[in-house]
């Protein structure tokens, strides 16, 4: 899919867009914070991973595509991009003060392993996802989305936009 957006020129995913209101309130929630180290599982091309680097931290992003992190590093070399699948992202031995997942969990079959492992990642967490009805992706529904992060998360924020689409953000418990 990468490969062919570039030879034909186009955004497939439309990651360089960051009107949406989905993208756009995660970044206002992110900007409140100078995270020291981010990682984003799920970074594709890098267009969200950017917008949380700063001058004074390190960004780690991970994609499973070798394309889509090739491209990420062309286009922002100062941040560290790794292919690996969220699983072994989820099992980095690494520190990190946030992890963001967005729009990746419906891909993940294992995606309720990630999550568990994102407090031993992380004291913070911002996940998105998107969950239409009768979804055919791994995520079922936002309830079961929301139950599973609020086990693991506290000082929860939560918003729904739709019906959906599900941005949570917390701090890990413990």
């Amino acid at each position: 899919m990468y490969r062919d957006e570039r030879e034909g020129g186009f955004d497939s995913w439309h990651e360089r867009d960051l009107r949406p209101l989905r993208k756009r309130i995660a970044l206002t929630i992110l900007s409140q914070y100078n995270f020291g180290r981010v990682l984003e599982i799920g970074c594709g091309k890098g267009t969200l991973t950017h917008r949380v680097k700063r001058k004074n931290n390190h960004v780690v992003g991970t994609d499973i595509s070798p394309t889509a992190i090739a491209r990420a590093r062309a286009s922002y070399p100062d941040i560290d991009f790794r292919v690996m699948t969220a699983q072994a992202a989820s099992e980095m031995e690494e520190r990190f003060d946030l992890v963001a997942v967005m729009g990746v969990f419906a891909y993940v079959q294992n995606w309720k392993y990630c999550l568990s492992r994102f407090p031993t990642l992380a004291p913070r967490c911002l996940l998105a996802e998107f969950v239409p009805p009768n979804p055919i992706g791994c995520v079922k529904s936002i309830d079961e989305l929301s139950t599973e992060f609020c086990s693991l998360f506290t000082d929860t924020t939560k918003i729904v936009i739709d019906d959906n689409f599900c941005l949570l953000f917390g701090k890990a418990k413990g």
